[in-house]
């Protein structure tokens, strides 16, 4: 049976977005953000997130395990968060729970992508500390 640590959870983006516009410091220090999206992580990403292309995830795995295990949170995600962003999830679970057993870091994916995050959040009046590099539009 597989351990319930090697099991993403979910997170909403209104959990997320608590933690991007908190003033807790630790807090956000110890919450990654991970987008694996491919060649459509342009035009835009949450503020602050990693891109780590889902193509190479799986020979970095372990590497990314190492490197949060002390984390309190890592949240994956991709454009909609329906293949990409929870399969990370669930490799990174699985690295996280096989080689560092003592992690209390979470992993979870984002519910609804950048997609459903960018459409929540395009409009609101801290936008700038929710989202970066958007494109210019037309």
């Amino acid at each position: 049976t597989m351990a319930s640590g090697s099991i993403p959870g979910i997170v909403e983006p209104s959990e997320l977005a608590e933690i991007l516009l908190s003033d807790d410091a630790k807090l956000k220090e110890s919450t990654v953000i991970i987008d694996v999206r491919d060649d459509d992580f342009k035009g835009g990403n949450i503020k602050g997130a990693k891109n780590i292309p889902s193509h190479v995830f799986t020979s970095l795995v372990n590497k990314i395990a190492e490197e949060n295990k002390d984390k309190s949170s890592v949240v994956l995600h991709c454009m909609y968060s329906q293949q990409r962003g929870p399969r990370c999830a669930r490799l990174l679970a699985k690295a996280m729970s096989t080689n560092h057993k003592d992690s209390k870091c979470k992993i979870c994916y984002l519910r609804g992508g950048f997609i459903g995050w960018y459409s929540t959040f395009k409009k609101h009046s801290k936008a700038s500390v929710l989202l970066e590099n958007l494109e210019k539009s037309e």
